[in-house]
């Protein structure tokens, strides 16, 4: 498994992403992106220590420890559901809280 390190005080934390994803893959397939990023922290994730992150332009799939977003002084208030979009290109990501 390759371990990647973002710097997200590098990046801009926006409320774009989401509607960008609708616009580039249509709102079904971007539900279900977001359904598998879920699915993916159920399956291989740990509750409290890693979220699920979505590259934006490929719409590809990993898991991150939560530490990576607290070290940058991001406050997160983590719960169940809850997905991070990222776009290297824009320097930015959003975090998504999903409901069921």
């Amino acid at each position: 498994m390759k371990t990647v390190l973002i710097e997200f005080s590098k990046y801009e934390l926006v409320n774009f992403l989401w509607p960008k994803l609708i616009e580039d893959y249509g709102f079904d397939k971007a539900r279900q992106i977001i359904s598998q990023a879920i699915d993916l922290q159920k399956m291989h994730g740990t509750k409290n220590s890693t979220m699920p992150i979505i590259f934006s332009g490929t719409g590809g799939l990993a898991l991150i420890p939560i530490q990576m977003l607290e070290k940058e002084n991001f406050k997160i208030s983590y719960k169940d559901n809850q997905v991070l979009i990222f776009n290297l290109k824009r320097k930015s990501f959003q975090i998504l809280n999903e409901s069921n």
